[in-house]
């Protein structure tokens, strides 16, 4: 028998279940037929994961390339190592179209495979290891072992966010604000804030954020919002969704197609960034990736100038919006009738957070939850602190199945 080890990252830092890691697998087919039940009647409010049709063009153009002889062989190239030229240049006119943001230069943008690969070479890019990198408390569960993995050693502190006791999001800005300029003054290297924001899909209002990037300025730091989420705002656009890196240079954008064109699967990501942090980008995409994909490189820049020329991506993406609003709705109408818990009002994105009742273990409420009612919830742990004794629940993967709500909050209901 082998004695081997694996690396320390592997055998030590990243050990034991991922707080995704425990999603993706408790969500799984063979999980939920072992504890005796039947997959098809599962309700989940645990995917962290759209599911609106994306366009019929989109698909279209996929085909007409694939029915293309030459434009297929085409796609089988190498592209540049920042990515299709056009692509890029269409990403541009996609933000001054969708978000007022000043038209930028192709220069500021770089593709990668997806905006998870894109974390974590722009964390090697912005920081070296031991450097400190600051999250707001809670969030995304993935870019703890994103840092453990790019940049080793690096010291990960928090700007606290919701409030537990009142269950209210950024109740006293000027403290967090505080907090945040403390940490610069100790050597913070970079803040990264998902706009709307995963897991509590809270918009951090304009004048924080606009105080933040102020205090990382000052400092020489950096402000990267994560966008992953950013074309599902409800209500009135945020000023800062129009932040341009060419006016901001220490302002990074991570984007990604996953969301808002409900491409998942097809995986492709961008970074709108000053250039020298691009051309930091390009180094590393010539060892990590050599080139981005050209097929979904191709397919979304021809799907873009066509919507942009015609109206008809505003179009989709303001249905998309309030699809998406009208289920979160429905989400919080419905949760307050049947469980009556403390929860945030969505202002965007796929999720809202709730204490889990008496302050409960959320992995073992969970897991009790799941075996006696048939529906799942994600336990809150992973996401930050504030999250130790709560959950995530996703209205994402129901858009389409509003009765599905009501069943699944029925049914813990009279299980509880």
């Amino acid at each position: 028998m082998s004695h081997y080890k694996l690396s320390r990252l592997v055998e030590e830092e990243l050990s034991g279940l991922s707080p995704i890691q425990t999603i993706m697998k408790m969500a799984e087919k063979r999980n939920i037929e072992k504890m005796g039940l039947n997959p098809e009647d599962v309700i989940s409010f645990g995917g962290g994961w759209c599911n609106h049709k994306a366009p019929t063009l989109l698909r279209n153009i996929y085909k007409e390339i694939t029915e293309n002889e030459e434009l297929f062989h085409k796609t089988g190239r190498y592209s540049a190592i920042v990515g299709d030229y056009k692509c890029r240049e269409q990403i541009c006119s996609f933000e001054k179209e969708i978000y007022n943001m000043p038209l930028f230069s192709p220069d500021n943008v770089i593709l990668g495979q997806s905006s998870t690969q894109l974390f974590h070479d722009l964390l090697r890019v912005l920081c070296n290891p031991g450097d400190m990198i600051g999250f707001l408390d809670p969030t995304y569960a993935n870019y703890f072992n994103a840092v453990k993995c790019a940049v080793p050693n690096s010291k990960m502190v928090f700007i606290p966010a919701l409030q537990t006791t009142e269950w209210s999001y950024l109740p006293d800005p000027q403290h967090s604000l505080e907090v945040l300029k403390n940490y610069c003054d100790k050597g913070l290297k970079a803040l990264v804030i998902p706009v709307p924001d995963n897991p509590t899909s809270q918009i951090p209002s304009d004048s924080f954020l606009k105080s933040c990037l102020e205090i990382l300025e000052e400092h020489d730091a950096f402000l990267v919002f994560d966008c992953a989420y950013k074309a599902l705002w409800f209500g009135d656009m945020s000023k800062s969704f129009s932040w341009s890196p060419e006016k901001h240079p220490n302002l990074v954008l991570l984007n990604s197609n996953s969301k808002w064109l409900s491409s998942l699967g097809r995986r492709l990501g961008w970074i709108e960034a000053d250039k020298k942090v691009i051309q930091g980008l390009e180094k590393l995409n010539e060892s990590v990736l050599l080139s981005p994909d050209s097929m979904h490189s191709v397919a979304t820049a021809n799907f873009l100038e066509k919507t942009l020329s015609d109206k008809s991506l505003e179009t989709f993406i303001e249905n998309t919006r309030k699809l998406y609003q009208k289920t979160a709705d429905v989400m919080i109408k419905n949760l307050d009738k049947y469980l009556g818990w403390k929860r945030l009002i969505p202002q965007g994105g796929l999720y809202t957070v709730c204490p889990t009742p008496s302050g409960e273990n959320p992995i073992s409420f969970v897991e009790n939850i799941l075996k006696n009612t048939g529906v799942l919830l994600i336990p809150g742990k992973g996401f930050g602190s504030s999250m130790e004794k709560a959950l995530r629940l996703s209205y994402g993967p129901l858009c389409y199945e509003h009765d599905k709500i009501k069943e699944g909050f029925e049914r813990i209901q009279t299980y509880l």
